[in-house]
């Protein structure tokens, strides 16, 4: 039997002060609109690896378009230099646990991603709302990691309005009521095999790390950092994307200890790397922002200095009128849980 109810994991009043650092501008020009909505729908089509999959899901009943938009406005230290930046990533490593959790015969290493998204969804010409929304990505990985997993990913219908028409929001909520959450269950976490392709043969990625896939990573910093530029793909994000790169392995939680202390240290070789918030709160969790700027966005991870975990990311707009709002906010936390598709007890 699963725990069908969604985690709260936010009480209102730590909603409320979020939304309180809100810009309450929201753009509703239509052409800007227009725009908005030819790049959301060939995202659809062709997913944006740099997010999470499920944060582009739309509910079946959903007839109207719901854009991405800027969301949490962020207040950061002023950022150091690469230098500085390298000094406490390499702080942080110093702290990572020389060993992973150990997860018991017949119990599941348990993991949920808590994001807050803000979206926007144009009801008529010139006519938009715009909501704050959460999302919850949970993952049960058994013991044995060639055994079933289970990942459940929804929304968990909890939205605060933020621009636009109480009206106008009321029926956002209705169109979005009754969506069901995504439940997958796989061996080896296999949720998305390509046709043919056989349970726990995939080879790992980045963005779908591996124990065979981690285990053949160099351990030596500047080995890495050559890995990890070798294998991001050239675009106009520049170094950046390498930190993206890394913050997807991070994100799934699947990158051992070693692996991790060894990649905060290759990150310090970015030559634009910053230290740009010494006080990210995620969920009650504070933890030492490191960001790269593309020019439009900034990419940031974000590390316990204590520990060394990981425990979140958000991407900051940079330029235009939404700079210094961040557009995605997102944490993750672990613990053991006793039976699949039950939450462990707090």
């Amino acid at each position: 039997m699963t725990d069908d109810k969604l985690i709260d994991l936010w009480s209102e009043d730590d909603l409320d002060r979020a939304l309180g650092a809100l810009h309450g501008d929201v753009r509703t020009d239509q052409a800007e609109l227009g725009a908005t909505r030819a790049t959301f729908l060939a995202a659809v089509h062709r997913p944006v690896r740099r997010r999470p999959r499920w944060a582009y899901a739309l509910t079946a009943a959903a007839a109207i378009v719901a854009l991405v938009v800027g969301g949490f406005a962020i207040t950061t230290n002023s950022p150091g230099g690469s230098a500085e930046a390298k000094a406490e990533l390499n702080a942080a490593a110093d702290h990572v646990v020389a060993k992973d959790p150990v997860v018991p015969p017949g119990k599941y290493l348990y993991r949920v991603t808590h994001a807050w998204y803000e979206n926007m969804t144009e009801i008529a010409p010139n006519r938009a709302v715009s909501y704050l929304e959460e999302s919850l990505i949970e993952t049960w990985i058994p013991a044995d990691r060639t055994q079933e997993w289970m990942q459940r990913s929804a929304s968990t219908g909890r939205r605060k309005l933020v621009s636009g028409s109480q009206e106008d929001f009321d029926a956002v909520n209705k169109l979005m009521s009754g969506s069901e959450p995504e439940v997958l269950r796989a061996k080896c976490g296999d949720f998305y095999l390509d046709a043919g392709q056989q349970p726990c043969t995939r080879a790992g990625r980045w963005q779908d790390p591996t124990p065979e896939w981690a285990a053949g990573l160099p351990r030596d910093p500047k080995a890495l950092y050559d890995r990890l530029k070798k294998d991001a793909p050239r675009n106009s994000r520049g170094e950046t994307e390498l930190l993206v790169y890394a913050a997807d392995a991070l994100r799934t939680g699947q990158v051992p200890a070693d692996v991790r202390s060894a990649l905060y240290r290759a990150l310090g070789h970015l030559d634009h790397l910053e230290v740009s918030d010494r006080a990210a709160n995620l969920d009650g969790r504070v933890g030492i922002a490191y960001g790269s700027d593309d020019g439009e966005e900034r990419q940031e991870i974000i590390i316990d200095p204590r520990s060394g975990d990981f425990i979140g990311e958000r991407t900051v707009a940079t330029s235009g009128e939404d700079r210094g709002r961040a557009r995605s906010f997102s944490s993750v936390t672990t613990g053991i849980a006793d039976r699949i598709g039950v939450r462990p007890a707090r």
